[in-house]
């Protein structure tokens, strides 16, 4: 068994590095989970449908960039506030993963690289 701490929401930003999928257990306490992460496959946080990922989903809504409420989060904001809480009261898996610029949808006058940000990615226990 992996071992169960207690995170604040002041420091689970530095606790969840990207790609570290975090398990936040019933009892909310967070431990380290042995779960394969899954992958953003492009800057609208739309994730990879490898088998292995389902039942992930996007948190949305914690941006706070103006008029925006979707996944992808600015790269100049972190886990904190509101989200933060929302993570460490609720039991699941969790996971930051970066959102990289455009796919090969993307034509070169709508996407000029500034598309890159982040997600967090959450499911269910298993």
């Amino acid at each position: 068994m992996k071992d169960r701490i207690i995170v604040l929401p002041h420091n689970l930003n530095g606790f969840m590095e990207f790609d570290r999928v975090i398990r936040v257990n019933e009892d909310l306490t967070v431990s380290d989970s042995d779960t394969w992460e899954p992958e953003v496959v492009d800057e609208d946080g739309y994730l990879s449908q490898h088998p292995d990922h389902s039942g992930w989903s996007l948190m949305n809504g914690y941006s706070g960039q103006y008029g925006y409420a979707g996944p992808v989060m600015h790269a100049s904001e972190f886990i904190g506030g509101r989200m933060a809480v929302d993570i460490l009261s609720t039991p699941g898996e969790y996971v930051a993963l970066v959102a990289h610029g455009c796919d090969d949808r993307c034509n070169e006058k709508e996407c000029n690289g500034s598309g890159d940000g982040w997600v967090v990615a959450r499911r269910d226990l298993p």
